[in-house]
């Protein structure tokens, strides 16, 4: 392939991983501004793309936030699947970037489920929990599975010849 065209592809995923990343964020910290005015029963003006959520009531945009984390880790997912595919073409490492997405969101129910059964322990559980899911809504996986599948990638020719 020529350098060109990986060249182009690799910033076009940094661009989307910005953007994306900047987005969420932006999203997440006006529901949240918003939230916390009620809370202290003051006025808050979302952003004009955000304000339909002041519609919306305030256990609604709690459970909003829960799809929106889940929709961030989802479109996360399908950066680094097509990033992995890109650089390696191989199905089977394709796979352990889901299983490994996967893997962590297990992890993060765990820790919900856990602060559920035991309620004493259940906002440090709730911290670990949000811990996991903030890696599974950022570039973070893919900046460690990258450099893991080309070493693996190394260590197998290496052992081959």
């Amino acid at each position: 392939m020529s350098r060109i065209k990986r060249l182009s592809f690799y910033l076009l995923i940094i661009a989307l991983l910005l953007v994306t990343g900047f987005y969420r964020d932006f999203v997440f910290k006006s529901i949240n501004a918003l939230l916390q005015a009620w809370d202290a029963n003051v006025d808050y003006y979302l952003p004009p793309s955000l304000q339909f959520f002041e519609n919306y009531e305030y256990d609604t945009l709690l459970r909003i936030k829960w799809v929106l984390t889940f929709a961030f880790s989802f479109v996360y997912l399908l950066i680094s699947i097509v990033t992995i595919r890109f650089i390696f073409g191989k199905r089977r490492l394709m796979l352990i970037t889901a299983w490994a997405y996967a893997g962590i969101m297990a992890l993060s129910g765990a820790f919900m489920l856990t602060g559920i059964i035991f309620s004493s322990a259940s906002e440090k559980m709730y911290e670990f929990a949000r811990y996991f899911m903030g890696m599974a809504q950022s570039p973070l996986i893919l900046m460690i599975l990258i450099p893991v599948f080309k070493l693996a990638e190394k260590e197998n020719t290496g052992a081959a010849k």
